[in-house]
């Protein structure tokens, strides 16, 4: 019982020597951890909450204004590679006049 206890409180405080094989055998657990964990270990609790997206008018072209959720939300879907719906978008226009791009201020997956 003593040596179980013993190894299980090296483990836990990380108390091996760089180089050993207990060392090696660690961080392969923490990378697999890292490549093949579940994707939601690694992502925000409210997903959908996201910051502001700017998209330029060369990325997307000119968009109809009745089109801007359907056009944008497949957009940027592509673009992140996860499907997503884009709401509360700001058409961005500079000092002329001339659209320069859309702001989307929320994204919903």
């Amino acid at each position: 019982m003593g040596n179980i206890w013993y190894g299980f409180k090296k483990f836990l405080f990380w108390a091996y020597e760089r180089g050993s094989w207990q060392y090696d055998v660690l961080c392969a657990v923490i990378l697999a951890f890292i490549f093949f964990g579940p994707n939601q270990v690694f992502h925000s609790a409210d997903g959908n909450q996201a910051a502001p997206v700017f998209v330029t008018v060369k990325e997307v072209g000119i968009i109809e204004e009745g089109a801007y959720d359907q056009t944008l939300s497949d957009f940027i879907s592509r673009k992140y590679n996860r499907k997503v719906r884009a709401r509360n978008i700001e058409p961005l226009k500079d000092g002329e006049g001339h659209l320069k791009g859309y702001l989307v201020n929320e994204i919903k997956q």
